[in-house]
């Protein structure tokens, strides 16, 4: 059988089941998948790829290369990764078919001229790429798209139940009386300003702020401490991590929304957020159908009890982010950009 080799930096524990998924289904196209890292994230997944942990060395990586023989390399690597040049030329010379799975440009640092000649190198010698959003497709040059791929970048939710989940029952486990839950699902950084969602919410009446990820602080457990609305849960993954979404009405990170806007959509949740630096996913906020982008603090906070209380317009939004989660934000989304991609190179 055909081997794909991804070979990644630090894969997150969402990237796991992302790869479990992949592997499931590069299975039933004929590939074996494998994924080669420095460091896999411990999250007490299974996996059903292949993994490969080795220190991120040139002489290792292209040893595993050699033993594995790979029909395709999936290069999902950052130019700070100083393996990342030597690999792909080491595949081509191998004559290995190479994808490169990136944005095209450095989201932070797009007018970079150094780093986008770099980029437009590995761009022109790759034989396929991989992109996360049709919007990003503007960043590569117009030699180039006939071998661009879309791969809708997102999570993988496709083992969850929904209907298994009973609301009310998880809010009194977890001691939540208020009425609405507004849920903040990602590091608790200073970045992304998660102490303006608990000041602005703090007190309400009947609204909940509920937040679980890695990264509290004093600062911020003092925050959380001050009013009886504002919970945290701490680290959760699994059907635990699942418990938390089900409970949720809104989900709000100020800025820097990233992957999480798409299990919200999964889960039905509208996003409020705010302008200001966005990653990609920002690409899944349909302006008025999906979520609001607010121009500042105090509109953000307008809106966001704006839509906790109007059932109706909380019901639309609801059911477009269903409509969304179909149309471009399911893991098979993801999955067909990269077969795709596989497909074009093998012709």
């Amino acid at each position: 059988m055909k081997r794909v080799l991804l070979i990644s930096n630090y894969v997150f524990h969402y990237r796991q089941k992302v790869y479990n998924y992949f592997a499931d289904h590069f299975l039933k196209d004929g590939f074996e998948f494998h994924v080669l890292s420095n460091e896999f994230q411990d999250a007490g997944y299974t996996y059903r790829f292949i993994a490969h942990t080795l220190p991120m060395t040139i002489s290792g990586y292209e040893r595993l290369i050699d033993e594995l023989n790979p029909a395709v390399v999936i290069v999902f690597l950052h130019l700070k990764d100083k393996i990342e040049l030597p690999i792909i030329h080491y595949c081509k010379k191998k004559h290995i078919s190479v994808i490169f799975w990136n944005k095209g440009v450095s989201d932070t640092d797009p007018n970079n001229v150094i780093k986008n000649m770099i980029y437009h190198h590995i761009h022109n010698i790759c034989d396929a790429l991989v992109t996360y959003t049709p919007e990003m497709i503007e960043n590569f040059k117009e030699k180039n798209r006939k071998k661009l791929f879309v791969a809708y970048n997102t999570v993988d939710c496709s083992d969850i139940d929904k209907g298994r989940y009973d609301r009310e029952a998880i809010k009194q486990k977890y001691g939540i009386k208020e009425n609405k839950v507004v849920l903040y699902v990602s590091r608790l950084k200073e970045s992304k300003k998660i102490g303006l969602l608990l000041d602005s919410l703090a007190g309400q009446d009947d609204v909940a702020v509920v937040a679980m990820g890695a990264g509290i602080t004093p600062d911020l457990q003092a925050k959380f401490d001050s009013a009886s609305n504002l919970y945290y849960m701490g680290q959760k993954y699994g059907d635990e991590g699942n418990e938390v979404w089900a409970i949720g009405d809104v989900f709000s990170i100020p800025v820097s929304v990233g992957l999480g806007i798409n299990e919200a959509i999964f889960w039905g949740m509208p996003t409020v957020t705010m302008q200001g630096f966005q990653p990609p996913e920002i690409y899944y906020l349909k302006e008025g159908k999906t979520g609001f982008i607010t121009k500042d603090e105090v509109e953000y906070k307008e809106k966001l009890l704006a839509l906790l209380r109007d059932e109706s317009h909380l019901a639309y939004m609801q059911q477009e982010c269903a409509k969304e989660y179909e149309r471009e934000v399911s893991i098979a989304c993801m999955y067909k950009g990269f077969i795709d991609a596989i497909l074009y190179c093998e012709r």
